[in-house]
């Protein structure tokens, strides 16, 4: 009898021990980020070897249409270049080239910033991851409306409270609409080469670029863009790499 009555305390005490476990939240939450053990990298273009080790690869699922989730969903290709000292890191810069290639834009980006050595760039590579998230087709109604909220959904499955934005051409356009829709998102923005006419975000700390043939222009890009990022430096009303004109 003394036998049965400890077998029923023993098995209320596991019952009782285990239920905190089942409650409990996980020590690292999940996302719909699936990282790849390895990045698919083509070998048409020659990649630093230290920004490559710093670098994830990985598949994120986002809804088809974020208005209607249950709508079905997209796969879309994401590439983290980390930042070189993660214990100092302070944030993520999202980029987007406005032109395709065979390698993610964010190692070819990362790699450049690395060659500068300034102390703007040196402070970006250190302490910034750089993420890549691949587009949809932008000429497709309501694109640009879409990206947007898949940036804004990779930002939280990130886990990030806000994000600096680089965005060149066409991708311009992206930038503009995620600011408009997510002031309170954006910690910087830098928008190079935007056609003239395209819409502004208002409310949000943003630099206007574009980059002209001569190199000297290119150089002020290049200045002005790292010195932004980092610090939130605006270059003087004289700089010939200043767009003045992109939303008159």
């Amino acid at each position: 009898m003394k036998l049965r009555v400890l077998e029923k305390y023993l098995t209320g005490l596991g019952c009782w021990l285990a239920a905190p476990l089942l409650l409990a939240e996980p020590l690292i939450a999940p996302t719909a980020i699936d990282w790849l053990l390895d990045c698919p990298f083509s070998g048409v273009v020659p990649l630093d070897p230290e920004v490559v080790a710093r670098t994830q690869c990985g598949q994120v699922s986002v809804p088809r249409d974020h208005a209607a989730p249950g709508r079905g969903r997209v796969i879309l290709t994401l590439t983290r270049v980390g930042a070189r000292e993660p214990l100092n890191r302070e944030g993520v810069v999202f980029i987007q080239p406005g032109t395709t290639s065979g390698v993610p834009f964010a190692l070819q980006l990362t790699s450049r910033w690395e060659s500068l050595a300034t102390p703007a760039y040196r402070t970006l590579i250190d302490r910034y991851d750089v993420v890549e998230l691949s587009l949809r087709d932008l000429s497709q109604d309501n694109a640009v409306e879409q990206a947007a909220q898949d940036m804004e959904y990779v930002r939280g499955q990130l886990g990030e409270a806000q994000l600096s934005f680089v965005g060149n051409a066409d991708a311009t356009l992206l930038g503009s609409r995620y600011g408009s829709l997510f002031p309170e998102r954006v910690t910087r923005m830098v928008l190079v080469n935007a056609s003239k006419g395209s819409p502004m975000a208002t409310g949000v700390e943003q630099l206007l670029l574009k980059d002209a043939s001569s190199a000297d222009a290119n150089g002020c890009v290049t200045r002005w863009l790292g010195d932004f990022l980092a610090y939130g430096k605006q270059p003087p009303a004289s700089a010939r790499c200043l767009d003045r004109g992109a939303w008159e």
